[in-house]
């Protein structure tokens, strides 16, 4: 029996019991929540509604989808020569880096496809092809989409606004999914897999609210002898409502009939706000989701050098493995197996880092030969210079052997004179008089 029940039965049991029989009344808004919380009567599962609710599950796929839309994307093909291969620009790569169709830019498609990615946990879309190419992308509805597999291959299933149901072969649509099943047909939802870690944050807010809810006035409890008749304990809730509201007001009214006590119920408001419990369940989304907690605001513990290394972490561990997936699903939905043309995500922006630390490194690069100071000057968006496009080295660092020869070099040409061979007239001189 919940809590709610206890106090109705001690309610029925009072009516009959003598007059100095110590009675309770409870007067609060949330007492069915707090029944339940005490109770441990509360559910586990939640709705994708309820999960955005909680802050933490909504900065995290806000960041994410963001994140992965604001990455540049570039296509390449394959030359095989020593120079590497050779960047594409139009067509197709305008399709991916600029506008996905007449209507959307890249970055739209991207943000809402990534969001149902970390959300629902999966997300599609059709890529419409005029001669064999690519030229235009279109989003599918994750609730409208219903994948299925028919000798091995994947199919899928896309029913229309108006009710008519259109099926596309999986060559032709872009599916990126949080973690496929075995059978690559269904996926993890990550948000209905850890259901519960996000109900205990839910539950906590939830708690917070009740208490504070009401100008922070928690529930109290008012003890004292009260007689058996309808009439007065009617009357003594209806003090207690007046009392509260009073409170809410900011009156200082506070009427208490003689011989009874107010005493609240539960802890003090301070620690009844659950403060850890929420600072946990943040920590929950951000292994759910695998973020750092800094990205989700969570600051509790973070300093200068951690922090910097939680960037290191959200590029090395994060958005690695989704720029990994989505290269290779554009790659294979675009170009087809066996392309010499690929899709390539570039990490560079949000790997610059502070100024000082971008150019320091540009400029060894340049010295070291890495690449060109045009290159250089083309990742800070600066136009190339006339012989910008020669590779540099530094002078002074030769490799040791020819160091050797020019120390001995050198050695020579420093000998005194009168050690140095005779001159070829000298020498042809002595030879006539021989």
């Amino acid at each position: 029996m919940g809590l709610t029940g206890i106090f109705r039965r001690g309610t029925a049991a009072q009516a009959a019991a003598p007059v100095e029989d110590r009675a309770q009344v409870v007067v609060d808004s949330g007492e069915a929540t707090i029944a339940e919380v005490l109770s441990g009567e509360v559910t586990e599962g939640v709705t994708m509604k309820e999960a955005l609710s909680l802050p933490g599950v909504w900065a995290a796929i806000n960041f994410l989808s963001a994140a992965m839309a604001g990455l540049p994307v570039e296509v390449f093909e394959k030359t095989g020569e020593p120079g590497g291969d050779k960047k594409v620009s139009g067509g197709v790569a305008d399709v991916l880096g600029a506008a996905v169709n007449d209507s959307t830019t890249s970055f739209a498609w991207r943000e809402t496809f990534f969001a149902e990615v970390f959300g629902p946990g999966r997300a599609y879309t059709y890529v419409e092809r005029r001669g064999g190419k690519a030229v235009n992308l279109f989003p599918m509805e994750y609730d409208r989409t219903t994948v299925r597999k028919v000798k091995g291959r994947l199919f899928y299933d896309y029913r229309e606004p108006s009710g008519k149901v259109k099926t596309y072969e999986g060559k032709d649509v872009i599916d990126i999914a949080f973690l496929l099943k075995p059978d690559h047909v269904g996926h993890h939802n990550p948000v209905m897999t850890c259901a519960s870690a996000i109900r205990q944050g839910l539950n906590a807010n939830r708690y917070a609210l009740t208490v504070f809810g009401k100008n922070g006035v928690p529930p109290y409890v008012l003890k004292g002898p009260f007689t058996a008749a309808k009439e007065m304990m009617r009357a003594a809730a209806d003090l207690m409502k007046v009392t509260r509201r009073s409170a809410e007001e900011g009156k200082p009214v506070l009427p208490l009939p003689s011989g009874h006590d107010l005493v609240r119920l539960g802890d003090d408001p301070e620690k009844m706000q659950l403060t850890p419990v929420q600072i946990f369940a943040v920590g929950q989304v951000a292994r759910i989701y695998q973020l750092p907690p800094v990205f989700l605001q969570e600051l509790s513990k973070g300093n200068y050098n951690n922090i910097e290394h939680q960037d290191l972490h959200l590029v090395k561990h994060t958005l690695r493995r989704w720029v990994k997936k989505f290269e290779q699903e554009l790659t294979l939905k675009i170009f087809g197996r066996g392309s010499k043309r690929y899709v390539k995500l570039n990490l560079d922006g949000i790997m610059r880092g502070d100024f000082k630390t971008r150019i320091e490194a540009i400029v060894k690069a340049i010295q070291n030969g890495l690449m060109t100071p045009n290159e250089g000057r083309a990742l800070e968006n600066r136009a190339p210079l006339p012989g910008g496009d020669t590779l540099l080295v530094q002078g002074a660092t030769v490799p040791i052997e020819l160091a050797g020869k020019a120390f001995a070099k050198g050695a020579a040409g420093a000998a005194p004179e009168n050690d140095a061979e005779p001159d070829e007239g000298a020498a042809g001189q002595e030879t006539d008089t021989d």
